[in-house]
């Protein structure tokens, strides 16, 4: 499986996620050690970041 580092951009905060889809414009990921899910969308496919919301907070991937 694919994996990632998500960053939460409230706290600085950065974990491991595993890859569950990718489209050029949409990213899910399985959070490290939660059950937790997480979409990430951008606006533009050429846009270098992923972005979501989640309990209040903003988390950014580059899927990479």
């Amino acid at each position: 499986m694919d994996r990632t580092t998500v960053t939460c951009t409230d706290t600085d905060m950065v974990v491991g996620a595993d890859i569950l889809d990718r489209s050029s414009r949409r990213l899910k990921v399985a959070v490290d050690g939660t059950q937790t899910s997480l979409t990430l969308t951008k606006n533009d496919p050429n846009d270098r970041l992923y972005i979501g919301t989640m309990a209040g907070f903003e988390f950014t991937s580059t899927g990479d």
